[in-house]
């Protein structure tokens, strides 16, 4: 079995140099999460755009009015039925039952619960990214960006099945010698066929990519550094070349262009790495601040889930809807 795992390591490490899309948005760096729920705790801000003069750069500041801070709950709970996820907003950054405000539910939040169209790609990008970041999962947003016409694939549409399909024979073959003596006489390693004809068909198959180019990740520089920059179509995306953490985003739109920037990448639980600060520039231009206080991974039960739910309904029974949220929220 070692010589398996030896064997898997050199092959996918010769292919470190050319990461897929969907590996780079796994948010590699990050431990694999073993709990199913997870809560983010943000503050997000409106940033105020003046122009000094006709001939001077925008001056970028955040608004004084405490109105412009709105304080989030996101809580994410994996199930057997699918993701569910669900939004809490406070009037103040004590995240009080006293200061709750509004809370949005949604049962099933996958790549195609919001439509491949202009006015739903804020939510569908940034929630897709948020799940790429706390679960470690890239398909999602893939998925969504697919939807969206970009020309992306996912892992298993660029796989060499060839090539899986020959270790997988390797494997059983190990399998079965290590069980039995007599079987290393009598079975073929299916690495070292003894047919000159088989044996250059298994060479090759060993000597091509786990996965096929899709030209669409590349190294390059950003602000004097490497990363990992991926272009297809309309979206481009930026990673650091080491950590693999995502630091920009841009999606070009017939609406204008959505930005995306990840700074700061802290231990936001001790152990996981998140950024602390996300700053975004929606289609129409208006510019926020998104500053991340807390990340909690735990398991929850579906009562629990429930529960919360329940003690929400109770707490906003009677008050006001507030005033409408920023358009990548839910």
């Amino acid at each position: 079995m070692m010589k398996v795992l030896i064997l898997l390591f050199i092959s996918f490490s010769s292919e470190a140099y050319v990461p897929t899309v969907e590996s780079l948005f796994r948010h590699g760096a990050n431990a694999d999460v073993t709990a199913n729920g997870v809560t983010l705790t943000m503050s997000v801000k409106r940033i105020k755009v003046e122009e000094k003069s006709s001939d001077s750069v925008q001056d970028v500041s955040l608004l004084k009015d405490e109105n412009e801070t709105d304080y989030y709950k996101v809580f994410f709970t994996k199930t057997a039925e699918g993701l569910k996820v669900s939004q809490a907003r406070y009037k103040n950054e004590s995240y009080s039952e006293n200061s709750l405000v509004g809370k949005i539910y949604y049962p099933n939040l996958n790549a195609f619960t919001f439509r491949p169209e202009i006015e739903a790609s804020e939510k569908g990008i940034f929630f897709g990214l948020l799940n790429s970041m706390v679960f470690n999962n890239g398909a999602h947003i893939v998925n969504y960006l697919k939807s969206l016409g970009i020309p992306l694939k996912l892992n298993n549409e660029i796989i060499n099945r060839e090539k899986v399909e020959l270790l997988a024979d390797y494997k059983r073959y190990l399998v079965t010698i290590n069980k039995s003596r007599m079987a290393k006489k009598s079975e073929l390693n299916p690495l070292q066929p003894q047919d000159i004809a088989a044996r250059e068909r298994v060479q090759a198959i060993m000597g091509d990519s786990m996965y096929t180019d899709t030209k669409q990740v590349k190294l390059s520089k950003d602000e004097g550094e490497m990363v990992w920059m991926v272009e297809a179509g309309p979206f481009e995306a930026i990673f650091s070349y080491k950590d693999r953490d995502l630091k920009k985003i841009k999606y070009k739109s017939t609406a204008g262009d959505y930005d995306i920037s990840f700074l700061d990448y802290w231990l936001a639980n001790g152990s996981h790495l998140f950024p602390r600060f996300v700053m975004i520039k929606t289609l129409s231009g208006q510019q926020y601040q998104i500053e991340v206080t807390g990340l909690r991974h735990y398991i929850e039960r579906e009562e629990d889930l429930l529960r919360r739910l329940k003690n929400w309904d109770q707490i906003l029974k009677g008050k006001d809807t507030p005033s409408p949220r920023p358009e990548f929220l839910l």
